[in-house]
């Protein structure tokens, strides 16, 4: 008799769309709710939204993932408002077990978008030093989670949107930053010691400059549905905003040679006002290995010869693949306002 079960790839593809498709306004509306007692910020709305529809993706599939208290909450209020609880395809009870081999990282190497959605891995222990053999190990998995998210992308890692706003929008971003209270945001002077990240799979090293937060203007160009679908279609697949920010720049600011967080698959930047330096990416560092990464910016220092320079004018948009490619801002000669979008896919 020939097996008819579909092949792990399609089943995953047919849990994503399901994940996809959930209706979760009422709960985002809930948790969001100015004098409610939640009050999520929306940038742990988005995420957490996000992480719940893996762990729905990963249930269907008949995965026994332990979810945080967060994702715990969201499903909690799914079903109150009406969703049926998360369930298992019916594939699973006719062959004994899970759909799909594949762990949470294997399934999504671009890592987890809240810190304790892979509690064991991202939330540093208190603990001994770490041997040499921990570490190693720890560097070979990170090594193999990048190599995995590497082959997700495609074959262009940045491009430009020309007329990403118009004038109008960027005198309004103009004016909202104005309006921005001082505690919606917050300077950034520090950061980890430069380096390999092995926990969150990054490169990382100082930077200087200051998160101002965002108002209705700015999130709203975040979240248009043309620029979203823009967005995924470069990316060959779906992908989802989930965080967006003023940043200001004063002399002197800069962002040492990085990657980005899980939440910043795709950054999309534009100037709101002032003179931006240069954005740096070494796209021919792109396929280096973890080890590699280290050593090269504890061996060249913050920012590293090479690269190609990218200035965006106004209503311009700069779109990089900054989980992937590692790029720094130049130390700035001018102040200068910048609207940063971060985008991250449900797989």
């Amino acid at each position: 008799m020939t097996d008819s079960r579909p092949d792990e790839s399609q089943l995953i593809s047919e849990a994503a769309a399901y994940a996809a498709g959930l209706d979760a306004s009422a709960v985002r509306r809930e948790l969001s709710a100015p004098q409610g007692p939640h009050r999520w910020p929306r940038h742990r709305l988005n995420e957490v939204d996000l992480e719940w529809r893996r762990w729905r993706l990963r249930r269907w599939l008949a995965t026994d993932d332990d979810p945080p208290g967060s994702i715990k909450l969201f499903e909690r209020l799914a079903v109150a408002a009406g969703m049926p609880p998360a369930a298992t395809a019916p594939l699973a009870a006719e062959v004994g077990g899970a759909l799909t081999t594949l762990s949470y990282d294997e399934m999504f190497p671009q890592g987890p978008l809240i810190a304790k959605a892979m509690q064991a891995r991202v939330v540093r222990q208190v603990a001994a030093r770490e041997t040499d053999e921990q570490y190693a190990a720890m560097m070979l998995a990170s090594t193999r989670r990048r190599e995995d998210y590497l082959r997700k992308l495609p074959d262009d890692t940045w491009w430009m949107i020309g007329d990403l706003i118009s004038e109008a929008t960027r005198r309004a971003c103009v004016a909202e930053i104005a309006t921005l209270p001082a505690s919606a945001g917050a300077a950034y002077d520090g950061g980890l010691s430069p380096g390999w990240d092995k926990e969150h799979d990054a490169l990382v090293s100082r930077s200087c400059n200051a998160y101002l937060g965002a108002g209705p203007t700015l999130v709203a160009i975040h979240e248009d549905p043309a620029l979203v679908a823009q967005i995924s279609a470069r990316m060959g697949r779906r992908m989802y905003p989930t965080r967006c920010t003023y940043l200001e720049y004063r002399p002197g600011d800069f962002l040492g040679v990085h990657t980005d967080q899980p939440t910043c698959e795709v950054s999309l930047l534009f100037t709101v006002d002032g003179e931006p330096g240069p954005m740096r990416s070494y796209f021919d560092r792109t396929a280096t290995g973890p080890a590699a990464l280290h050593r090269w910016v504890h061996d060249n220092g913050q920012f590293p010869d090479g690269g190609r320079d990218f200035v965006y004018r106004p209503r311009e948009g700069f779109a990089l693949t900054g989980r992937a490619v590692p790029h720094a801002r130049l130390p700035q000669q001018e102040s200068a306002f910048i609207g940063a979008l971060f985008y991250s896919g449900l797989v």
